[in-house]
């Protein structure tokens, strides 16, 4: 017996040993082969790896990264789709400040399946065999922005669902009392969202809509609705130097708010607003900071109005105070330094006129009043070294809450009318003074239709948020922009220092015109936007009238020439086609012809003398200018 037990056990340490020897040599083997695939692999992505939407495995380095660097234009121009139930939303990844870091995420591509440990390394050699290792994306966003963005679809997705607050109706506290709904579902929604934007090819994300409850409930807003009418019917007094100000409850009123804390709603006062009220009592004693800014004189000499400092009670400390139940607040009034200081002006090196540009309109018409008002919005801009400006950005939209009026604008078919038409020669006027003054040409548009007022070839036009005239500083000094205008004229000014550079436009060539042809459209029109005006119905049978002046068609190149003290010339070359715009003329139609009815009368009626008909006629041209 015991005899069988011994071989038993000597047969087990056999069998262990044989194991235990085909595991290592296995383990030999892995490691062999995740050293000869590493050392083949030298400069090239691992078999296996990939990136969301781009398969990199075995690819070189070089290659690899454009692949990425495609994919990354592709995902930062494309746009964030949503969907909710029936709705849908589409986003500008712009919107959030959307890129794709390449080298990160090149880097990531390199690291994997290269571990440090040789462990992790060997047993990752034999799983890429089985499945891929997928890279994400190293990605940029603004936070606040993409919180922004789930403010907005929570708002559109919200039903039913109230959040507790106040609210305040003069001097008197109106309690918001919550409610449960429907709506999104905000933390599942961003992990979707963010997940979304480390992978490839960009599909529609799913939001989760389900019930939302608030955060406070009614018995908290009745808390703080309590502790604002204590507040309000308490006085309050400010006492800054030697003055003494008593708030009102309605001013005081005026200043508070809530916000959620946790399942609790608290009380909040606004120090702009407690500033707006404040203020006036205190001017003797308080003074806004001022920038820096520019005068320019007679020879075209730049020089810098130094900044001012200022003084401003520390609104942010006296509401604190006034919820920390403190009733006579000793204010503190602090120094403020401007955002702009002299000394920021002076590292600027704006010294004197680099260009100036100036284009003529004839007077009087609506589209001058959005020349002058946009003229005023971007007369002492300032770009920084190295900065982009933004026309688009710095105006904004043209609206006729900002005072803009509806005047002519070019469209694709022709022309029409919104607000802020005749911006675009205020664009046209800018963008030569930056042809001329040297600088970066990052964008810009020509018109569709060549507008004879502007150079050919070398003009711009603008449209929010589409279409831009953009331009960068590629100077290591600043650029102050003034605009002045006439009453016929608008001339836009760039001043600073621009290294010298001169420009010349030369080698300007028509290759091509199109002469003018008529477009004849029938009267009754089939399409309403070819009588926009109604013009039908006034003529007579025959009868043309011209409802829109076309346009010459023109290819048109030339070349610009920027020479610089110490560099080789620099030789930019430009191409613009504007198609041909037709005449648009309307015909008259032929009266319908009139059905009488036969009566039992004997009598012959008599016959109609016959008519001539007048000849056709052609009214005058109506030219719409954009």
């Amino acid at each position: 017996m015991v005899r069988h037990e011994q071989a038993g056990r000597v047969r087990l340490r056999r069998v262990v040993l044989v194991l235990g020897g085909a595991v290592i040599a296995l383990g030999a083997l892995v490691a062999l082969a995740s050293w000869a695939e590493h050392a083949a692999y030298s400069g090239r992505v691992l078999p296996g790896v990939r990136v969301d939407g781009v398969a990199v495995g075995g690819e070189h380095d070089a290659a690899a990264r454009d692949a990425i660097t495609r994919l990354a234009a592709e995902l930062e121009r494309s746009p964030i789709r949503t969907r909710a139930g029936t709705r849908t939303f589409s986003v500008d990844p712009a919107l959030i400040g959307f890129t794709v870091d390449v080298d990160a995420t090149m880097q990531r591509v390199r690291d994997a399946g290269r571990d440090s440990n040789p462990l992790a390394t060997a047993t990752d050699t034999v799983l890429r065999r089985f499945r891929p290792e997928t890279v994400a994306l190293a990605v940029h966003y603004d936070d606040a922005s993409l919180q922004g963005l789930l403010d907005g679809w929570s708002n559109a997705l919200q039903s039913g669902f109230v959040e507790g607050g106040l609210r305040f109706d003069g001097a008197r506290v109106v309690p918001i009392v919550p409610h449960a709904g429907v709506g999104l579902e905000r933390g599942s929604a961003e992990a979707r969202l963010v997940r979304a934007l480390t992978m490839g090819p960009r599909a529609a994300i799913d939001l989760p809509i389900g019930t939302i409850t608030p955060a406070v409930d009614a018995a908290a807003v009745q808390t703080a609705a309590a502790r604002a009418r204590t507040l309000l019917a308490t006085p309050h007094r400010i006492v800054a130097g030697t003055t003494t100000v008593e708030l009102t409850a309605p001013q005081l009123a005026a200043t508070l708010g809530s916000r959620v804390d946790g399942h609790e709603l608290a009380l909040t006062v606004d120090p702009a607003q407690l500033g707006t009220v404040l203020t006036p009592a205190f001017a003797g004693t308080l003074q806004a900071p001022a920038d820096a800014t520019f005068s320019v004189d007679a020879t075209n000499t730049v020089s810098v109005v130094p900044s001012r400092d200022g003084y401003e009670l520390d609104t942010g400390a006296i509401g604190a105070s006034i919820l920390r139940g403190v009733t006579t607040v000793v204010a503190t009034v602090r120094q403020s330094h401007p955002a702009h200081d002299t000394a920021w002006a002076q590292r600027l090196g704006i010294t004197g006129q680099v260009s100036s540009f100036t284009t003529y309109h004839p007077a009087g018409q609506p589209r001058v009043h959005n020349i002058h008002l946009a003229a005023d919005v971007l007369n002492n801009t300032v770009v920084e070294p190295g900065a982009t400006f933004s026309l688009n950005a710095k105006l904004g939209p043209r609206t006729p809450q900002k005072g803009y009026v509806k005047a002519p604008i070019i469209v694709e078919d022709g022309f029409g009318e919104d607000y802020g038409g005749g911006v675009s020669q205020l664009t046209t006027t800018l963008y030569n003074a930056v042809f001329f003054g040297g600088y970066e040409d990052t964008e810009h548009s020509p018109h569709h239709y060549y507008i004879s007022r502007y150079p050919m070839g070398r003009e711009a036009t603008i449209n929010y948020p589409s279409v831009d005239l953009k331009f960068r500083d590629d100077t290591t000094h600043g650029v102050l922009i003034r605009t002045s205008y006439t009453a016929t004229s608008i001339t836009v000014s760039l001043y600073g220092n621009n290294d010298g550079r001169t420009v010349r436009e030369e080698n300007r060539k028509i290759l091509n015109t199109v002469p003018i042809t008529d477009t004849i459209v029938q009267c009754p029109v089939t399409d309403p936007k070819d009588d926009a005006n109604n013009v039908c119905p006034t003529l007579a049978a025959g009868e043309r009238a011209t409802v829109q002046s076309g346009e010459t068609g023109y290819d048109v190149e030339f070349d610009r020439v920027i020479d610089q003290p110490g560099r080789p010339e620099r030789r930019q070359h430009y191409e613009v086609h504007y198609p041909m715009l037709a005449n648009k003329i309307l015909v008259g139609a032929a009266p319908t012809p009139s059905s009488s009815v036969p009566t039992s009368s004997s009598t012959t009626p008599a016959t109609a003398p016959p008519t001539t008909a007048a000849p056709p006629t052609t009214r005058p041209k109506t030219k719409r200018t954009p």
